[in-house]
């Protein structure tokens, strides 16, 4: 199970960081819908309609009471003597029925447009890169703290209270090729990346599939390594994976 957050602003800042890094991840797995073009365009059409019978209506009312005012003015007003009335004409209407303007176009969508789409759709969103300072301390978990130094990642937490120590300069990583190491204690894990400049999502994936990703770290300048952690469920064996930032797998870990 996930232990219960702590109180206080450093497990407060380590949670905010684990869930950008998650929903970094939900939102990859969303592909939105096409436009409704359709839909749109005939609703633009049915209110033509509408507005061009509404325009007609008013100028038949305006004929009929044109004549019918045309009509009565003309008439004699003294039948007894006689006179015939002038013949009355009707009136010409201002308002005539007007076409409505001509149907837009639809926009036809290629398939190399829809293609495009459906492959920037596809694109995993790479996890923010947070840079700390040398030995600053990063509450990684609720009781975990996670720091950086030139020679490497150090971490502090759970059941053991000492520090502890993986080196980037003892020779067991190979820093010109992308890697990557797992610690894993529990329900906390963390461990290195490397080889890259370029680091954009480390994930543990799980016997089911599902993924989890994980915070990122690095010193300034970019030195080609960085430190990654999460939180999971306990038990299940774990796999890792570490892609860059255009979503190209870069190396991975069988499940432990």
């Amino acid at each position: 199970m996930t232990p219960a957050p702590d109180a206080g602003p450093d497990a407060a800042g380590a949670w905010d960081d684990l869930l950008r890094a998650e929903f970094a991840r939900a939102a990859h797995d969303v592909t939105p819908g096409p436009a409704p073009v359709a839909a749109v365009v005939r609703a633009g059409r049915a209110r033509r309609r509408r507005r061009t019978v509404a325009l007609s209506v008013l100028a038949v009312l305006g004929v009929a009471f044109a004549v019918a005012a045309g009509t009565s003015l003309g008439r004699d007003p003294h039948p007894a003597a006689g006179l015939a009335a002038p013949p009355v004409r009707p009136a010409t209407s201002a308002f005539a029925p007007t076409a409505g303007p001509p149907s837009p176009a639809v926009p036809r969508t290629s398939a190399s447009s829809s293609s495009s789409s459906s492959s920037s759709s596809g694109r995993q969103i790479p996890t923010p890169v947070r840079t700390v300072a040398p030995g600053e301390r990063v509450a990684a978990a609720p009781g975990w703290k996670v720091w950086l130094t030139a020679g490497g990642k150090h971490w502090q937490g759970g059941e053991d209270p000492l520090e502890q120590f993986r080196s980037v300069t003892d020779g067991n990583i190979d820093l010109a090729r992308p890697g990557i190491s797992h610690q894993g204690e529990g329900a906390f894990h963390s461990g290195l990346y490397y080889g890259t400049r370029d680091a954009g999502r480390v994930e543990l994936v799980d016997d089911r599939g599902r993924a989890t990703a994980a915070a990122l770290l690095e010193l300034p300048g970019r030195p080609g390594w960085g430190v990654w952690y999460t939180v999971t469920r306990e038990g299940g064996a774990l796999g890792l994976r570490l892609y860059d930032r255009a979503g190209r797998l870069l190396s991975e870990l069988p499940p432990l």
